[in-house]
C-alpha cells in the first residue's frame, strides 16, 4: 500500500427529512444494521481519536505519527456525516437521542477507566476488522445496497473505502508505541464485551422508541441480510477476521477491490460522491 495516498475528503452529504429510518426496502435487514452502526461508530470514532491524540507524542516513526494525524482526521469526517444522520433519525424517534448519550457515555467512561495501552489495544482489534469488512461490504454492494436510498449507500461506501484506505493506522500506531502483540490478545475479551454491551444499549433504545409496527428493530439477521452473499464469500470474511487475531496478520495483505480503485478515480476528477451510488 502506498501510505502517502490516505486522503481527508471533506465530502458534504445531504441528508434531509425525507431520509427514512427504512431506508432500504430490498435489504431491510442491511438497513437496519447500518441505522445501528450510525448510532454507535460517532462514539467509538471520538474515542479512537481521543486515544490516537493521546499517543501522538510517544509515537517514535515520523511516517506513523504523519498517518495518525490523517487517520484522526478521516475518522473525524466520518463522525461528523454520522452525526447528520443520526440527526435526521432522532427528528424522526426523538427517544433515541437518549440512546445516543447512553453509547457516548459508554465510551466517555472505558475511557477514563482505562490506560493508554488499552485504548490503543482497542482501536487497532476494531479497526483491524475493517479492512475484511469493508473488502466484503464493498464486493457485495448491489446486494447490501441497491434499490435503497442513494445518499446513505453513498455514505456508507465512501466510509467503507476509507477504511479500507487506512486500515493500517491503528496497527501501526498500536505497534509504535505499545508493541506487544500477547497484550492485544489478552485484551480482546474485554473489547469484545465492551462492544456487546454497547450493541445492548442501541438495540435496547431502537426497540423501545422505533415503532415495532414497522418493520421490528431486533439485531438484524445475518441469514436474511446475507441471503444472496454466497455462503463461501460469508466464511471467507469469518475466516479473514480470525486473522486479524494472528501476529503475522498485514492489512496489506487484503487486495483492493477494483470498484475501489475507480472511486478513487471519479472522486479525484470531481465527481459528485454524495450520489455516486445508485
Amino acid at each position: 500500500m502506498d501510505h502517502s495516498s490516505i486522503k481527508v475528503r471533506n465530502i458534504d452529504f445531504q441528508f434531509t427529512h425525507d431520509v427514512g429510518y427504512y431506508w432500504n426496502p430490498r435489504n431491510e435487514q442491511w438497513g437496519n444494521l447500518v441505522n445501528f452502526v450510525t448510532m454507535i461508530a460517532p462514539a467509538f470514532e471520538r474515542y479512537f481519536i481521543k486515544a490516537t491524540r493521546q499517543a501522538m507524542p510517544l509515537i517514535k516513526n515520523a511516517r506513523v505519527k504523519h498517518e495518525a494525524d490523517l487517520f484522526c482526521l478521516q475518522e473525524a469526517q466520518h463522525s461528523r456525516q454520522h452525526l447528520a444522520h443520526l440527526g435526521v433519525l432522532i427528528k424522526q424517534y426523538p427517544g433515541l437521542e437518549e440512546t445516543h448519550k447512553q453509547v457516548m457515555a459508554s465510551y466517555d467512561a472505558i475511557f477514563k477507566n482505562q490506560t493508554l495501552e488499552f485504548h490503543l489495544s482497542y482501536a487497532a482489534t476494531i479497526e483491524l476488522c475493517f479492512g475484511p469488512i469493508a473488502r466484503f461490504v464493498i464486493e457485495h454492494r448491489d446486494v447490501l445496497f441497491k434499490g435503497g436510498d442513494q445518499r446513505i449507500a453513498s455514505f456508507m461506501l465512501w466510509h467503507f473505502i476509507e477504511e479500507f484506505e487506512h486500515r493500517n493506522c491503528a496497527i501501526d500506531i498500536y505497534n509504535d508505541v505499545v508493541g506487544s502483540h500477547w497484550y492485544r490478545l489478552k485484551t480482546a475479551p474485554a473489547v469484545v464485551r465492551h462492544i456487546l454491551a454497547v450493541e445492548k444499549i442501541t438495540r435496547d433504545g431502537f426497540n423501545r422508541h422505533v415503532p415495532a409496527s414497522a418493520l421490528g428493530t431486533a439485531p438484524a439477521d445475518v441469514d436474511a441480510m446475507f441471503k444472496d452473499i454466497a455462503l463461501q464469500s460469508q466464511l471467507g470474511l469469518l475466516y479473514d477476521l480470525l486473522c486479524t487475531l494472528l501476529p503475522y496478520h498485514k492489512p496489506d495483505n487484503i487486495k483492493q477491490p477494483v470498484w475501489v480503485t475507480q472511486w478513487f478515480a471519479d472522486e479525484a476528477a470531481g465527481k459528485d460522491m454524495t450520489l455516486y451510488y445508485s
